[in-house]
């Protein structure tokens, strides 16, 4: 998609879908998700937070063989993160050397969902490389998750992922 393309994407108005108690629905659109991810979304910042300003240092000690120079942050290097592609396509076990790579991946693969996962003690893509009792997870953060098809039983508008406002008080209660 070149420039003139993208801008009139932009410009064009985001799909609406009517909801009957008189809210109205954004419907999905992977292109300008896409047009986020390369535009909006802050991957530097995203990684400098993730990194937890562990910026990988140069020890001159290290066989320079087995150095890799292009890994900014070993902290987020050996974090993995899953994709959810379109069609509930799971990608799992990457990692990225940079903030760059970062960015790339997402606007190449449009995510429609970013999962964080645990800092491993080596890089999740290198996890088949190892014993399985070698890829040990060492930090994770606290994670709450929340599904909303949990309440589905109890719901009595929408169903699944769907959320109203009115929906919005199941989750916000079990936080």
């Amino acid at each position: 998609m070149n420039r003139s393309d993208a801008q009139k994407k932009a410009a064009t108005p985001i799909p609406v879908t009517a909801i009957s108690n008189g809210l109205a629905e954004l419907n999905f659109d992977s292109d300008r998700l896409k047009i986020f991810y390369e535009k909006v979304f802050p991957a530097h910042l995203f990684f400098k937070w993730l990194s937890y300003n562990k910026m990988k240092t140069r020890d001159h000690n290290t066989l320079q063989s087995i150095d890799d120079k292009e890994i900014a942050s070993n902290y987020f290097f050996h974090r993995e993160f899953t994709f959810t592609l379109a069609n509930d396509i799971y990608c799992r076990y990457l990692s990225f050397k940079t903030a760059e790579e970062f960015k790339t991946a997402l606007v190449s693969r449009v995510p429609h969902k970013i999962d964080l996962g645990a800092v491993y003690n080596i890089s999740p893509q290198r996890h088949l490389q190892a014993d399985k009792k070698s890829f040990v997870p060492q930090e994770k953060e606290v994670v709450f998750d929340i599904d909303m098809d949990s309440y589905d039983d109890i719901r009595q508008c929408c169903s699944g992922a769907k959320v109203c406002q009115r929906c919005w008080a199941f989750p916000s209660l079990a936080a």
